[in-house]
């Protein structure tokens, strides 16, 4: 009964209500609801380039004066489309030159705005080169501001831009771009101009850090901060081998480096190394002390052991480079190990100053897509461990991302770096099969580099044998993304079906962006160097007119030659190929960028070459005179300088490597160093004296250089040794 009275009273009240505010048309009238009566746009015109756009906004005035913001729920109409276009929440979009009205109308109520679309372009974004940046007290860096418009061009405005730091004290930066670290912390350098902005994240230290594979995301390979390392003390009088740490498996990536960290209680400069027995050390890098790491980690759980007979003998564990966020100090490893069942990937994030497992990690990797290709089950293809995860890490944009090869289909992932969530998965050819000796289609390893990616967080790799048609099949590419892994562009080779067919794929090397440029620089096995517009990267076009550049590393020492070679279908294939190949990344100093092959033929000269950069173009010069040795996978070079002075580029000769394809013993690696001004002139060697030998080379491998030490990574036991240790070998001035 008493739910009936409260429900009469819900219905009466109102009704009195209604009766005592005198509705219905009584002496003394009322008010009906409030109609609209106008509508404004703002801004009522608009004078913009095409492909520039401008958010357009209504605000609707009612009969009791009163007004709304009505954007979203007018109807936008544009009275010519070829001109602009306006969305359903009325941004507007420059098409083509012209003029336009465009109306945002509720019922009757209408109004518009007046549209000029001009040919002049528009600034929509702005990048700063180098797109990340740690550098020591007292160092100074030249920063590039680069200017992206609505006609896709892009012009430098390193000089015109206004630059901003948000903490003087750490970092002051010029109107003209150069940078000074005026104290230790981190500053946020801002670039801007009409409105448009971009930052840039800077720590000062007390010496360099390398935090990623080849120094920076652009991988330039360069250390411009070392002032104690010169062309005059590098020799072997003066220079040599000082220590070796010994570790449980072979360190396939390259170390990392990372100075002033505080763990037990001291400050120091540490070395990071991971190896393939699925452990991860740190290392103090300036006293060897008992030799003893400062931390160890297994990244392995009870009852699991590294995958066993896997692409690399006789434990494959940790292939990849690992990455370091320096901000939030943690580290991310990729591991693969077998559990009672099968194999397995894991991401990993590591806190740097213990090796303890950070954001709830580790988690288990998994990817999948949508496919019909042979490996595919009821229409989808999955990612396995008949993979191999052999590039380094890239951190970008708060996204981890790395690849995998040496399977039937390529894969790129990208994780969250805080949640270890999945974001972004590419395959590169869900649907088509390879063929060959290996079969694969479009593996990402790019001789154990990294993904590349620029100041605006486009991401860049290459791809190895496959497929090709341009939507969903991207072997012998490469493929410009960003984080969440949605392809923005590529470039393949006319001749892709060529390298193919003949096992010359392009992912044998990795990509350089040249610093201050938009340009790419890759090459593979067939010898021959590609350079890559970034902004516009030409998709697959005859005679690679696609590419800024193409060019033989060594036409001039051992020339290309006409080859054949017979496809799956019969189909006879002809294209150039060279009696070396491509199995590493460049490196950048003022101005030249520094390469090396790995001949196929022990007749042919396999040296590091400088390539001087101007006009837009790649120029051969000098090379070494010594060469390295027939199938030994890679040569990446490091430089180090003291600014634009000092520049010596480092190269690990790896010799006869662990699991050589010739099946002949290992030999000991040789760290070698030139003058960056005179690649005849050959600074130093490891082969020199007997206390500087370092350990079995390892292939793919590459050095660093930091705070006057130089770190490589090598075997201590040969692959028949059970449970072959690895060795972090360390150099500098004695």
């Amino acid at each position: 009964m008493s739910h009936r009275i409260s429900f009469s009273l819900l219905i009466t009240i109102p009704f009195l209500l209604l009766i005592g505010c005198g509705s219905g048309s009584s002496a003394g009238g009322g008010k009906g609801p409030a109609t609209l009566t106008s509508i404004a746009i703002t801004p009522a015109s608009v004078t913009i380039g095409v492909g520039g756009s401008q958010q357009l906004k209504a605000m609707g005035t009612y009969s009791d004066g009163s007004q709304v913001d009505i954007t979203t729920t007018s109807t936008w109409t544009s009275t010519n489309a070829a001109v602009a276009t306006v969305s359903t929440s009325g941004m507007l979009k420059a098409i083509g030159v012209g003029s336009a009205s465009v109306t945002a109308s509720v019922g009757n109520v209408n109004q518009s705005a007046q549209v000029a679309v001009t040919a002049t372009k528009t600034l929509t974004s702005i990048t700063i080169t180098p797109s990340t940046l740690s550098i020591p007290l007292a160092g100074q860096q030249q920063l590039t501001a680069t200017g992206h418009y609505s006609d896709s061009s892009q012009s430098d405005l390193t000089t015109t831009a206004v630059w901003t730091s948000s903490k003087g004290n750490v970092a002051t930066i010029s109107s003209s771009g150069a940078l000074a670290a005026t104290g230790t912390g981190q500053a946020t350098i801002t670039a801007s101009e009409n409105s448009i902005s971009a930052t840039l994240a800077v720590m000062v230290t007390g010496v360099a850090n390398i935090s990623t594979w080849q120094y920076d995301n652009g991988r330039s390979g360069l250390n411009s901060l070392e002032p104690t390392l010169t062309t005059a003390n590098v020799n072997a009088a003066r220079f040599g081998k000082l220590f070796s740490y010994l570790v449980d498996g072979y360190p396939y990536g390259e170390p990392l480096y990372v100075s002033n960290l505080t763990i037990g209680g001291a400050q120091r400069n540490v070395v990071f190394v991971a190896t393939e027995k699925d452990s991860v050390y740190a290392f103090d890098s300036d006293t060897y002390g008992s030799g003893a790491p400062l931390w160890h980690t297994s990244l392995l759980q009870p009852g699991e052991q590294p995958q066993p007979a896997g692409a690399i003998t006789p434990f494959q564990g940790v292939t990849s480079t690992p990455v370091i966020d320096l901000a939030s100090k943690t580290m991310y490893v990729v591991s693969a190990q077998v559990g009672a069942s099968t194999p397995f990937f894991r991401l990993h994030a590591l806190d740097l100053l213990s090796g303890a497992e950070k954001f709830g990690g580790p988690v288990v990797i998994s990817a999948s897509v949508p496919g019909t290709n042979s490996d595919s089950v009821n229409g989808v293809l999955s990612l396995t461990t008949s993979c191999v995860q052999r590039t380094a890490l890239l951190l970008a944009n708060n996204a981890v991302i790395f690849g995998f090869g040496g399977c039937h289909s390529g894969w790129l992932l990208s994780y969250d770096a805080t949640t270890l969530n999945q974001i972004g998965v590419f395959n590169m050819s869900p649907d088509a099969d390879g063929y060959g000796a290996y079969g694969g289609a479009g593996g990402v390893w790019m001789g154990a580099g990294g993904a590349a990616a620029d100041g605006g967080g486009n991401v860049y790799v290459t791809t190895g044998n496959g497929p090709y048609d341009g939507v969903k099949a991207f072997g012998d590419s490469a493929l410009k993304l960003n984080t969440n892994l949605q392809l923005l562009d590529h470039f393949t080779p006319e001749d892709w079906a060529f390298l193919w067919c003949k096992d010359t794929d392009l992912s044998a090397g990795g990509v350089l962006l040249l610093p201050g440029t938009s340009e790419a620089l890759m090459g593979g096995k067939s010898g021959k160097m590609y350079l890559v517009n970034t902004a516009n990267m030409g998709g697959v076009q005859a005679n690679d007119a696609g590419a800024t550049q193409w060019l033989w590393f060594e036409q001039d020492l051992s020339p290309a030659y006409a080859a054949t070679c017979t496809d799956n279908h019969g189909v006879v294939l002809q294209s150039d190929i060279t009696s070396y190949q491509i199995y590493g990344t460049g490196a950048f100093f003022n101005g030249s960028a520094y390469l090396g092959i790995t001949p196929s033929l022990t007749t042919v000269p396999g040296p590091v070459r400088q390539f001087t950069y101007a006009g837009g173009k790649l120029t051969p010069g000098p090379y070494t005179t010594d060469s390295i040795a027939k199938n030994s996978y890679g040569t990446t070079s490091f430089i180090s300088a003291n600014g634009t002075s000092d520049g010596i580029v480092w190269v690990l000769d790896h010799g006869l490597p662990i699991q050589d394809p010739d099946n002949v013993a290992a030999t000991a690696a040789v760290l070698r160093a030139y003058d960056a001004t005179d690649l005849t002139k050959e600074l130093y060697n490891s082969a020199q004296s007997a206390s500087d030998t370092a350990g079995l080379g390892i292939k793919f491998t590459s050095a660093i250089v930091a705070n006057g030490k130089v770190f490589i990574g090598t075997g201590h036991d040969p692959v028949s040794t059970p449970n072959p240790q690895g060795e972090l070998d360390v150099y500098g001035l004695k």
